[in-house]
């Protein structure tokens, strides 16, 4: 019962319920969805390995004499069994060292046999579980759970985006190139300005090309809507942000969002230190747009090269306009915290009042967990710091 409270929470937390993602962030919720369902398969394989060993050892037969007499007397425990390999399988494929030699959607695709798996080891569940089996307020209460999970997934991830596109009709209306394999899709639609789309969030997308509209990918806004356009921007990572390169103006876009958290709603204070890595200044771009001539703003930018530089004549408007200083700085190594370029003591120098400042920080995995770290040893509170995740 535990795994399966576990494996329909895992449901709830990506299903884009709006109040919930709102009130944490989907990177967040990924991160627990993740956590939740490595717990839900070792629950699950307790459940199956306690119970054949308890039932064999009761009957004095082998376990494997046990697993066959399950399956052959036990109502719907074969489909049990196929369900808990699928879930196996969904487990094994998680882990890192699987995960980083999978093509992102072939780890999609086996995903979502998990969706598969708990159908059938559904009716097993009513069938042979004591708690149900001569209870019919329990039995209504698991159905019920059951129908409220997966209404859920029904209503915010099919419905809600299917009326989204529907009303907007979006469409690349052009493409820029910013830098060595990086580009700005400007995406146009109609009556935008009913998404209520803030800078700092992002959509999932799917451009509808032959090779792509089974692909959904995160990209954030690396502009604030206007004129009924969204703008995204995109770094050459794989081969769907490859592809995206050459999308041609015209193309179908197929949109789910807005989403995030890491929006200027968050300030607590006027003053305010931005700090990007790579590709994470996109939601960091749209943001300077929030602020005005009164705000005291600082925008650290840590790029491999100068060459890697996206938005520069952008961010050269923005220090011109708005008083906002804006330091890129070079190198790509993420070194310690003494030394580093993005250390504390360079921090310090550079940002002397640190402490007093909210600070928002977006780039890869690795200098984000660096970058929280040097924060906390700054002196900066944790209610200050916000942070998105450039992943899912």
């Amino acid at each position: 019962m535990l795994g399966t409270y576990a494996v329909l929470g895992q449901l709830l937390l990506m299903s884009r319920i709006v109040w919930l993602e709102r009130a944490i962030g989907l990177d967040r919720l990924a991160v627990w969805h993740r956590w939740t369902g490595f717990a839900t398969v070792w629950l699950l394989v307790g459940h199956v390995v306690f119970t054949t060993v308890g039932y064999a050892q009761g009957d004095r037969i082998s376990l494997w004499a046990q697993t066959r007499d399950f399956v052959s007397h036990y109502p719907d425990v074969l489909m049990a069994w196929v369900g808990f390999a699928m879930f196996i399988a969904v487990g094994v494929t998680s882990v890192q060292i699987a995960r980083r030699k999978l093509q992102r959607q072939t780890w999609y695709f086996i995903h979502l046999y998990a969706y598969l798996a708990i159908a059938l080891t559904f009716a097993h569940q009513l069938a042979v579980g004591t708690d149900f089996s001569s209870d019919r307020a329990a039995r209504a209460w698991w159905i019920v759970l059951y129908l409220a999970t997966f209404g859920s997934i029904l209503w915010w991830r099919v419905i809600e985006p299917w009326r989204l596109n529907l009303r907007h009709d979006l469409r690349v209306h052009s493409v820029k190139r910013e830098a060595a394999g990086v580009v700005s899709i400007q995406v146009r639609g109609r009556d935008l300005d009913l998404i209520d789309a803030q800078p700092g969030q992002f959509f999932l997308w799917r451009f509808i090309t032959p090779t792509g509209w089974f692909q959904a990918h995160p990209f954030s806004l690396s502009a604030a809507p206007r004129n009924n356009r969204l703008r995204i921007t995109v770094k050459n990572l794989g081969d769907h942000s490859a592809r995206l390169q050459r999308i041609r103006p015209g193309v179908r876009v197929l949109a789910e969002g807005p989403y995030g958290t890491f929006t200027a709603e968050r300030r607590t204070r006027r003053r305010v230190l931005l700090i990007a890595g790579g590709i994470g200044i996109t939601p960091l771009r749209a943001l300077l747009e929030t602020f005005g001539p009164d705000d005291d703003v600082v925008l650290l930018y840590r790029v491999a090269t100068a060459d890697d530089t996206v938005f520069g004549d952008e961010l050269r408007q923005f220090a011109g306009a708005r008083n906002i200083r804006i330091h890129v700085i070079a190198g790509n190594e993420i070194g310690d915290d003494r030394t580093d370029l993005l250390g504390v003591p360079a921090m310090r120098r550079g940002v002397p009042d640190i402490a007093t400042r909210d600070c928002f920080v977006c780039g890869p995995p690795a200098l984000l967990d660096a970058l929280k770290r040097r924060l906390a040893l700054l002196g900066v509170p944790r209610h200050q710091i916000h942070y998105e995740r450039f992943q899912l």
